[in-house]
């Protein structure tokens, strides 16, 4: 089927989509092969690239050309076409529970043989690109109209579990994923209606039908590349979380340098060339900010949180943040007095810096929060004042 847009666009689309295709096709491999429940998709997805690659202009003239026959190339693009139908019905049987994965496999490879017989005896397509759109002379009708016919089924029942499915989970992954899919598939069927009607009214193909089966192919890829986008998401925020603790967990640690599980490298490294995942290297940066805090906490003067608060409210911090930055201002300066060498104080309450957040997601967001406070001016012009201010027995801090 031609159906190439003014300009080279159309080539230009098919190769971003088919370069889509294959990219989620790729990355998703090895957690296919893992997960049985993953397999169906993704072989589904891998078989709509195949079909779009064999359906790229300069591959089907260079392997007409290696070939010798443009009718065959089409064949096999179209049997590419039906495994990925088969693996949409499968996904689709799999999904309701009705356990007919063998009668869809029989159907679908009975399907294949028949049009592998029909093409055999000429009653298959006669051009690279698909039918000729006249129902009632083309002698490939019955090839044609059997092979939209099972498209048509397969994305049917494939939209409608998905748009079921899509709307009850509770996993908004899954939910995107299968909507994503859902819209692809949908696509997918009006491309091969679309089919059906050109050959009903014997029309010729617009760009309509190139666009369709782009939409089609990336909102599939899309759909496949949810998963690792999640996770991506995930190890950038777990990137963020070590750069923005990093100073709070290095102040701490050099006063506190027994909590530290070993050496790490500068922040810098820690990011572009991490000897462990992100996550883990971010989880321990918290264990060992939250054991540095418990330390320090005995050396925070039980009557310095007062003027924490009144040093906080004078700089005029919100009321919601006031908090965060008053544990911040006696941090700072339990931090001076471990360093200047003093003793901890026996009535000290550990619990005026350090707070139980309960989960390691809210505990992460706490230290994000504190490590802003600590190196806020607020904090610094505190420590600063500390510095200089005499201590009960006459002596400076």
């Amino acid at each position: 089927m031609t159906c190439d847009l003014s300009g080279g666009w159309g080539l230009r689309l098919d190769l971003f989509s088919v370069c889509l295709l294959w990219t989620a096709a790729l990355l998703r491999a090895r957690p296919a092969i893992r997960h049985p429940h993953q397999r169906a998709l993704w072989l589904a997805v891998v078989a709509v690239a195949v079909a779009m690659t064999l359906h790229l202009e300069p591959v089907c003239d260079w392997l007409t050309t290696l070939t010798g026959s443009a009718r065959w190339i089409t064949v096999t693009k179209n049997q590419a076409g039906v495994v990925s139908a088969g693996a949409v019905l499968h996904f689709t049987v799999h999904t309701t529970g009705r356990r007919r994965t063998g009668t869809v496999l029989l159907g679908v490879v009975a399907v294949m043989a028949v049009l592998l017989v029909l093409a055999a005896l000429g009653r298959g397509p006669e051009q690279a690109h698909g039918p000729r759109f006249a129902l009632a002379r083309d002698p490939g009708t019955a090839y044609w109209l059997l092979l939209i016919a099972l498209h048509g089924v397969a994305c049917a029942a494939c939209v409608r579990v998905c748009w079921v499915y899509g709307r009850c989970s509770n996993n908004r992954s899954l939910n995107l994923g299968l909507g994503l899919f859902g819209w692809g598939t949908a696509f997918a069927g009006l491309f091969w209606l679309a089919h059906l009607v050109l050959l009903a009214a014997d029309s010729s193909p617009g760009p309509a039908l190139c666009l369709l089966l782009s939409a089609h192919a990336v909102l599939r890829a899309a759909a496949l590349l949810v998963p690792t986008a999640l996770e991506l998401r995930r190890a950038l925020a777990h990137a963020r979380t070590i750069w923005r603790i990093w100073p709070l967990w290095q102040d701490l640690v050099d006063a506190v340098p027994h909590v530290a599980l070993g050496e790490s490298p500068s922040r810098l490294l820690a990011i572009l060339q991490p000897h462990v995942s992100w996550r883990l290297i971010a989880y321990r940066k918290s264990i060992e900010i939250r054991d540095a805090i418990l330390t320090l906490g005995h050396y925070a003067d039980p009557a310095i949180s007062d003027s924490a608060r009144a040093h906080v409210a004078r700089c005029g911090v919100p009321p919601e943040r006031a908090g965060i930055h008053v544990s911040a201002c006696v941090l700072r300066r339990a931090r001076a007095a471990r360093l200047s060498g003093a003793d901890p104080y026996p009535a000290a309450d550990a619990s005026a810096i350090s707070q139980d957040t309960g989960d390691l997601a809210a505990e992460t967001a706490y230290l994000r929060l504190l490590a802003e406070a600590y190196l806020s001016p607020c904090a610094r012009e505190f420590d600063a004042a500390g510095t200089t201010a005499p201590t009960a027995a006459g002596e400076l801090r």
